[in-house]
This record gives structure tokens, sequence and C-alpha cells, in this order.
């Protein structure tokens, strides 16, 4: 189901393969130098969103929740998808000792627990994860900058789920 509100966008997911099925029919708007953060709770679906974006394309890549890793790379047709977890940073300044952000321009990006850097980056979309009380989840789309308003209008004008 899809709720359209003023520049936002929210979809009720009822499963974790529905989570992955949404992400995957989305993927392919985005390119490289895109950046998507996922926010909300442990066990929301977040690292589910990033398998079906990945799925979406078409890559054979194993998709884990890089925690301790901090950031995974996973192969496509023409570029990475690169996923990073921030949930062990603590702050801007250990995220840019990392040097992630050289790679941004060449993948597309998504940060789970990215809200801590949020106010650093210019443009992104940001999704939000909340589990309801009949454990579904609502992911609420909402754009910072002129190209992801215009991906949320392209999603409303579709059926994801």
């Amino acid at each position: 189901m899809i709720v359209n509100m003023a520049e936002k966008l929210k979809i009720i997911s009822n499963s974790e393969d529905n989570t992955q099925k949404v992400a995957c029919r989305i993927a392919r708007l985005f390119h490289s130098g895109d950046l998507i953060i996922l926010d909300g709770d442990l066990g929301a679906g977040k690292t589910y969103f990033v398998k079906g974006f990945v799925d979406g394309w078409h890559s054979t890549e194993l998709v884990n929740s890089p925690t301790f890793s901090i950031a995974n790379f996973y192969k496509t047709s023409g570029f990475d998808i690169l996923h990073i977890d921030l949930y062990r940073i603590e702050n801007i300044d250990e995220f840019s000792d990392l040097g992630l952000i050289d790679y941004f321009d060449q993948t597309i990006v998504l940060i789970e627990w990215g809200k801590k850097i949020a106010a650093y980056l210019e443009e992104y979309l940001l999704i939000s994860f909340e589990i309801n009380d009949d454990n579904t989840r609502t992911l609420t789309f909402t754009g910072k900058g002129v190209k992801y308003d215009s991906i949320i209008n392209v999603l409303k004008k579709n059926e994801l789920c």
C-alpha cells in the first residue's frame, strides 16, 4: 500500500520479501554518484532493502550487513554499489578517516545509520524504516535536493508493492 504526502512517500511493507521487492523495483532509478541513507531501528529491514537493491542491478554478490567491516562493495555490470554501516561510527571525523567518501562519485552509496553524517551531505534520499505494531514496516522516502525530489515524484506514479 502506498500513501502519498507532500514531498514524501510512505510505503507499507508486510514482509522482508516485500521490502526486497520494493528496493529491487526502484534500483534502476539510481546511478553512480547517488546516495541513499537508510535509517531505522535494529531489525527494521535496512539490510533487506540493500539485498533487494543489489538484486535490482542483477548483481550476484552476497549481501550482508557490514556492521563490523563498515563497508562492502557489490559489483554490477558497470559500477559498484557501496554499502556502508555507520552503527559503530561515532562522528563525522571517524567517518572521514575511513576514506570512503572518495568512492561516492563512482558508486551508488547506501548508508545504514547514515543520519549520523547527514548534516554534512548536500543531497541524498532518506529512507526511514519504522516497525509497526502489526510487524509491518513503514518505509518513508524523503528527498534532500532536487534530484531526489524528482525520484520521489517518479515513485509516487508507480505501484511498488
